[in-house]
């Protein structure tokens, strides 16, 4: 079977980017001829063509139609849709928000597929007469390549995280830190991708990752955390994972904003057995030889169906032209949101900025202030210690004068008592006779 992988760029090791990979690669294993068109391209497309696969930008390379196309966006379909018309195609949407994810009703998209509710949802919204009929394809991890790794720990030792963006990434440092884990980041949020994943998982008990990464650290065995730039999950345990499969393990559940505690709260409830649960599940139901069975089967289905109800031509080309403008109309949704963003981030920072600057000058002033109030409190304190010296020299010079005044009263006292001792009427008789003796004998 000739097939056609419609990816809009292979540049790094994304989510679309390695289904693209996986998938190609899986498909020529089991015989078929693979081609794969791109918009963008990088050290993935490079390694493809050194390994024989047709990995092109241009879509008039391709001389001989495939008997089906398999899109991971529907903007770069549009084109694989106008080089070949005739030829049944399965748009597979990944992402339930990015404009060249949108939806397109075309008579040559012969299945909708989603990879989680979000995206079936998304699909739906855009063409209601598919509703009941958009089917679920998980993403699938490559079991031969992320194999399982040692038995977990009791207790977590080294975490990983796999950064999308950096803006969480001190949230998950402060709570590895409080837990003593020794933390390791990789991945496009810092500028550090790397392309062997399954050497970091053997030698890391904890991952913090969304997703596809998600998926794959829990199909080789860690203990995983689901978090990124939108929001917490939280813990993969074996009583939510089938759940959470359902939602990719992605948007829907980034309900909560990322914050130290709830990080904390997750590795407080690390338990390896229930760890090993969740790989034993994924690896059962998640491996890329079962994704791949599903892909097959829709291949046969929709080359039959087209074989059976060739694709309108003209119709093609008027919803072609409709399919254009939702394009266009979609991103440039993105793009106002993005702007309205962008604009409320930068208002958000001047905010922020004058909220930090407010409370610069209030410690300022508060600080100039409590120095004032220290000066002045020290001038009072020198001013009530020199008035207690001078208050207790006054008390020392006047108790010296009340002794004084006291001995003198004393002395004045004791010359009052004798002279009335002298001038007491008892003793009067005594006085006369004295006087009598001196007059009478001169003595």
């Amino acid at each position: 079977m000739r097939v056609l992988l419609v990816n809009i760029e292979l540049v790094r090791r994304s989510g679309t980017e390695v289904v693209c990979c996986e998938t190609a690669r899986g498909l020529r294993r089991r015989g078929h001829d693979v081609a794969i068109y791109i918009q963008h391209e990088g050290p993935p497309a490079k390694e493809l063509r050194a390994e024989g696969f047709h990995v092109t930008t241009d879509l008039s390379s391709i001389t001989q139609a495939p008997d089906v196309i398999q899109a991971n966006q529907t903007f770069p379909l549009v084109e694989a849709i106008g080089r070949f018309p005739m030829t049944p195609a399965m748009s597979i949407c990944h992402d339930a928000t990015v404009w060249f994810n949108e939806p397109l009703d075309l008579p040559a998209i012969r299945r909708h597929v989603a990879v989680d509710f979000a995206c079936r949802d998304r699909i739906a919204s855009a063409i209601p007469n598919l509703e009941g009929q958009i089917g679920i394809l998980h993403n699938a991890v490559d079991l031969d390549s992320f194999q399982p790794r040692a038995p977990l720990p009791r207790r977590p030792a080294r975490a990983l995280v796999l950064a999308k963006v950096p803006s969480y990434l001190d949230s998950v440092r402060d709570a590895c830190a409080q837990r003593g884990l020794e933390l390791s980041i990789v991945g496009p949020g810092i500028g550090d991708e790397v392309n062997d994943l399954p050497s970091y998982f053997r030698s890391h008990d904890l991952v913090f990752a969304s997703a596809r990464s998600a998926l794959e650290a829990m199909a080789a065995g860690c203990a995983v955390i689901v978090l990124d730039g939108r929001g917490f999950a939280g813990l993969v345990t074996y009583d939510v994972v089938s759940t959470w499969r359902q939602n990719n393990f992605g948007l829907r559940l980034l309900k909560r904003p990322v914050s130290t505690e709830l990080i904390l709260d997750a590795i407080d409830h690390y338990d390896a057995a229930d760890a090993q649960r969740v790989c034993n599940f994924i690896r059962a139901n998640s491996s890329l030889d079962q994704y791949l069975d599903r892909l097959e089967a829709m291949y046969r289905e929709v080359i039959a169906e087209s074989a059976e109800n060739p694709t309108d031509r003209g119709d093609l080309l008027y919803r072609m032209g409709v399919s254009i403008r939702r394009i266009e109309f979609a991103w440039g949704l993105e793009a106002h949101t993005k702007n309205v963003r962008t604009v409320q981030s930068a208002r958000d920072e001047l905010n922020t900025h004058f909220e930090q600057r407010l409370r610069a000058l209030e410690a300022e002033l508060r600080a100039e202030f409590r120095q004032e109030m220290d000066c002045r409190e020290r001038e009072l304190e020198q001013q009530r210690q020199a008035s207690e010296s001078e208050a207790s020299a006054r008390e020392s010079e006047l108790s010296k004068q009340v002794a004084e005044l006291r001995r003198q009263a004393d002395l004045k006292a004791a010359d009052f008592a004798a002279f009335r001792a002298w001038a007491a009427p008892r003793n009067l008789p005594r006085r006369i006779f004295h006087r009598v003796r001196r007059d009478l004998f001169g003595r």
